[in-house]
């Protein structure tokens, strides 16, 4: 069997804890959720927190040292971008450049 691919997501608010991570839940045979990044520590334990029922190896990491740490990691292949407008598309380069795919949602 294929090692399933996994993932990590930017972005830890409301949107995030009420959307994104229970419709990936009902996907969760397709792929590792590794990690959810947020610029602070609180709000990135509080989505990890949600989606450790659902994804109970899944990581917390926040500011630039998080940041740099899932660009660095070869095992994340795929990051879902989950931030303001404002920010999205200099944070998408920035996994661009470091070798992600990378899906922008808002």
């Amino acid at each position: 069997m294929a090692q399933l691919p996994q993932i990590a997501i930017l972005g830890a608010g409301i949107f995030v804890q009420t959307e994104y991570i229970p419709r990936l839940a009902e996907i969760s045979d397709l792929f590792i959720l590794r990690a959810i990044w947020s610029r602070s520590e609180e709000s990135a334990k509080a989505a990890v927190e949600i989606a450790k029922k659902f994804f109970p190896d899944v990581e917390c990491k926040w500011g630039e040292a998080g940041l740099d740490e899932i660009i660095q990691d070869a095992s994340i292949i795929g990051v879902l971008v989950v931030l303001a407008a404002n920010i999205q598309v200099d944070m998408s380069m920035r996994l661009l450049k470091g070798g992600k795919h990378v899906l922008q949602g808002d």
